[in-house]
C-alpha cells in the first residue's frame, strides 16, 4: 500500500508527538541498556564467569593481538597486558595471597595500574584502590580496614607511603614497589620494600593462573573496594560487587552507543568509579580501544584527543568547566569526538560545551559507587540539556518504579513522614532526596554497604518508607523531577543550608552565579554567623583573566535571578578551588574558614551593604558578634 503525502506527514508528526510526550527514544535506549546488562549477567552466571577478570580475559583469548590500551603514544595489546599480569599474579600467589584476600594498590594512571588490577583479580583476590592523594592517618586507615596482607605502591608515592610504612609493617603487611619506574631494571630501589622490576618478575611464569581460583563467584560477591573521598571524615571503603561493575559496562555500551571502532579517552584517576566503572569497563564491553592520560590537563587535552583519533571521552563536571574557560585551541573542532560521557556537568555549560567543541551527544549519568540505582540522560540538544536523567512514563511505570524522591526536613536532614508514619513523595519540580528501593537479600537491587563499617552502612538504609518492611537506599542527594521525566540535581543533602527560614541549594545558586560573564568558577556554601540562626550564604569566586567584578552590577544581577534569601551575603576571591582527587569541588575547607578565618592573602572579604558588596571589616564582625547588626 502506498501512503499519500498527508498520511506520511501525519505519521511523522505523530512520531514527534509521541517522542515529545512519551520520550520513546529515551525509554527504548534505557530498556535496551537494562536488558543488555541483565542478559549478559545471566549468561555470565550460566558460564560461571561472574568474576570481573573475565571481561578482560575473554578479549585476551579471542583477540590477543588487538590493541586495548594506548598511553603516551605507546600501544598495549591484550596479550602484552595479560602476560605481564600473569607474572605478577604468580608472584602474588608465592606471597601466599589467597582468593578473597584484599590487596591494596596505590597506582597512578599508567599501564601498570591495569597489570596490577588484573593480576590481583585473576587469582580471585580483591583489589582495594587507594586514593593517590592520601598519606599519614587517612592512608593508614584505608590499609587497616582492608586488613590487606600486601600493599603494591607506585614508587612515585614513596614519600606518602613512608609516613605509614612502619605502622603497616607492624600489622604484618608486606610492601612492594610496583609502578612506572619499576618497568626498567635500573629502577632506583625503594627503601620501603622490594621493587618488582622486569628481571625480578622474569622468574615467574607468564602462563595463565589456575582458573579454579576465579570460578564459583556468585552474583553480589565482593569484587573490589573503592574509597569515598573522606571530605568530612576518614574515607569509607565501598563494597563493589563483581556483578555490579560488569553490569555497568554492559549497560553503558548501549547508553553511549559505543562500538568496537570507537577510541575512548580517559584523563580521570583510575581509582575513581567514573574511570574504572565507566571508561574501562564500557570500553572492554564494546571491544573498543582506551586511551589514558596521567591526569587531566586542559592545555594537553585537545592534542591528546586529536593525536589519538578519540571519539568518546569521559568527564566529571569540572573538567568541562576548565576546558570552556581556556582560550580557543587550534584543534578543539578538528577532532573526531562525537560523545562525552560522565556526571556532574553544570547545567549552564551543556549547550556552550556542545556548540563550542562540536560534540553531538552528552551522555550524563547520576549514581553512587555503592548505590543500587541511578538515572541517565542521552542528550542531543537544548531540550533535555542540564538534566542528569530522563525517563518517560513507560520507564517510570514499568522499568524503574523503585526510584522515589521524598520530602526532607532541612534541619534534621531526615525524611518527613505522614500521619501513618510513611515518607511523603515530592511533587513535580519539588526538591527531595532520591531513594532507591532495595530487593530482599540476594536480589538485583542491593546495597552491601561499607567494608567493616556497619554504622555507616546502616545510615544509608531506611525502612518503612512507603509500606511496612520495605527498605530504601538513601542517596544523600537532593534531586527534582518535572512532569516530562527530566531529573535535575539540586544539591548534596549536607550542602543545602537554611537561612531566614528558607532552604538554599548551593548548587542552584552556583549555577546562577556562573552565568555572570566575568565569573570563571563559583563555589557557594553556608557559613555560621555569630548571633544568627542558620547559615548565611557565601560564594568563593575565581574570575576570568583580566576581568574585574562590578559589585553594583553583580548585586543587581543576583537580585534579578535569585530570591533575596538565596543571594550570598559574603563574597571572597580565591586563587583556586579545593578539589577532591576525582576533580570535584570541595566545600568543607571553605565552610570551616567561615567569615573569621579567611587567609590574610585572600582578604578583604566582602559583604552586602546598601545593595552592593563592600569590604567586611573587623568592626563589622564585632557589631555582628554583639548583635548590634542583624543580617
Amino acid at each position: 500500500m502506498i501512503l499519500g503525502a498527508g498520511a506520511v506527514a501525519a505519521a511523522v508528526l505523530g512520531g514527534y508527538y509521541l517522542e515529545d510526550k512519551l520520550a520513546l527514544r529515551s525509554d527504548l535506549m534505557q530498556y535496551r541498556s537494562v536488558k543488555n546488562a541483565m542478559t549478559s549477567l545471566q549468561k555470565a552466571v550460566q558460564e560461571d564467569k561472574v568474576n570481573m577478570y573475565y571481561r578482560f580475559r575473554d578479549h585476551a583469548k579471542a583477540t590477543p593481538d588487538r590493541v586495548f590500551l594506548i598511553f603516551e603514544g605507546r600501544s598495549y595489546t591484550f596479550r602484552q597486558l595479560e602476560l605481564a599480569s600473569n607474572r605478577l599474579a604468580h608472584f602474588l600467589l608465592e606471597q601466599n595471597v589467597k582468593p578473597k584476600d584484599v590487596v591494596c594498590m596505590m597506582e597512578q594512571n599508567h599501564p601498570t595500574f591495569f597489570i596490577a588490577f588484573w593480576g590481583i583479580m585473576k587469582i580471585g583476590a580483591v583489589p582495594a584502590l587507594i586514593n593517590t592523594n592520601l598519606s599519614e592517618d587517612p592512608l593508614f586507615h584505608c590499609l587497616s580496614i582492608a586488613e590487606s596482607p600486601l600493599f603494591l605502591f607506585d614508587p612515585m608515592y614513596e614519600a606518602q607511603v613512608a609516613t605509614i610504612s612502619d605502622a603497616a609493617q607492624e600489622k604484618g603487611m608486606k610492601l612492594f614497589a610496583y609502578g612506572e619506574s619499576t618497568e626498567f631494571d635500573n629502577a632506583t630501589a625503594s627503601a620501603l620494600g622490594p621493587a618488582l622490576t622486569p628481571s625480578f618478575l622474569s622468574r615467574y611464569s607468564d602462563q595463565d593462573t589456575d582458573e579454579s581460583l576465579i570460578r564459583g563467584i556468585v552474583v553480589g560477591e565482593l569484587g573490589m573496594l573503592m574509597y569515598t573521598s573522606g571530605s568530612t571524615g576518614l574515607p569509607k571503603a565501598a563494597i563493589v560487587q563483581h556483578s555490579k561493575i560488569a553490569s555497568a559496562g554492559w549497560a553503558g555500551v548501549i547508553n553511549t552507543a559505543m562500538t568496537k571502532d570507537d577510541i575512548t579517552y580517559c584523563c580521570l584517576p583510575l581509582y575513581h568509579a567514573t574511570a574504572l566503572f565507566m571508561a574501562t569497563h564500557i570500553t572492554l564491553a564494546a571491544g573498543a580501544k582506551l586511551v589514558i592520560a596521567r591526569k587531566f590537563s586542559a592545555s594537553r587535552f585537545w592534542d591528546d584527543v586529536y593525536n589519538n583519533n578519540c571519539t568518546i571521552f569521559f568527564y566529571v563536571g569540572e573538567v568541562c568547566r576548565y576546558l570552556l574557560n581556556r582560550d580557543p585551541h587550534p584543534l578543539e573542532r578538528k577532532h573526531k569526538l562525537h560523545t562525552c560521557y560522565g556526571n556532574g556537568m553544570p547545567p549552564e555549560l551543556w549547550n556552550k560545551f556542545r556548540d563550542r567543541f562540536g560534540l553531538k551527544f552528552i551522555a550524563e549519568f547520576y549514581g553512587a559507587t555503592e548505590g543500587a540505582g541511578g538515572v541517565f540522560n542521552y542528550n542531543r540538544g537544548p531540550k533535555t540539556a542540564g538534566a542528569v536523567g530522563h525517563q518517560g512514563p513507560i520507564v517510570r511505570r514499568f522499568l524503574r518504579p523503585e526510584l522515589k524522591i521524598v520530602k526532607i526536613d532541612p534541619l534534621t536532614e531526615e525524611p518527613l513522614r505522614n500521619k501513618k508514619g510513611f515518607c511523603i513523595e515530592c511533587n513535580y519540580n519539588e526538591p527531595g532526596e532520591l531513594m532507591v528501593e532495595l530487593d530482599p537479600p540476594g536480589g538485583r537491587r542491593r546495597f552491601d554497604g561499607y567494608y567493616k563499617n556497619n554504622q555507616a552502612t546502616d545510615k544509608k538504609v531506611i525502612t518503612d518508607v512507603f509500606k511496612k518492611g520495605d527498605r530504601y537506599f538513601r542517596s544523600g542527594d537532593l534531586l527534582k523531577m518535572n512532569s516530562k521525566g527530566l531529573f535535575y540535581f539540586v544539591d548534596r543533602l549536607g550542602d543545602t543550608f537554611r537561612w531566614h527560614g528558607e532552604n538554599v541549594a548551593t548548587t542552584e545558586v552556583s549555577q546562577v552565579i556562573a552565568k555572570y560573564p566575568p565569573v570563571a568558577e563559583a563555589n557557594v556554601y553556608g557559613v555560621k554567623v555569630p548571633s544568627h540562626d542558620g547559615r548565611a550564604g557565601m560564594v568563593a569566586l575565581i574570575l576570568h583573566p583580566n576581568k574585574t567584578l562590578d559589585f553594583d552590577d553583580f548585586y543587581k544581577y543576583l537580585s534579578k535571578n535569585l530570591p533575596r534569601y538565596a543571594i550570598p551575603l559574603f563574597v571572597r576571591f580565591v586563587p583556586s578551588m579545593d578539589l577532591t582527587g576525582s576533580l570535584k569541588v570541595q566545600k568543607v575547607a571553605f565552610r570551616n574558614q567561615g567569615i573569621d578565618k579567611i587567609p590574610e592573602d585572600e582578604k578583604p572579604l566582602y559583604w552586602v551593604k546598601n545593595r552592593t558588596y563592600v569590604p567586611f571589616t573587623d568592626d563589622d564582625y564585632a557589631r555582628i558578634s554583639t548583635g548590634k547588626h542583624k543580617l
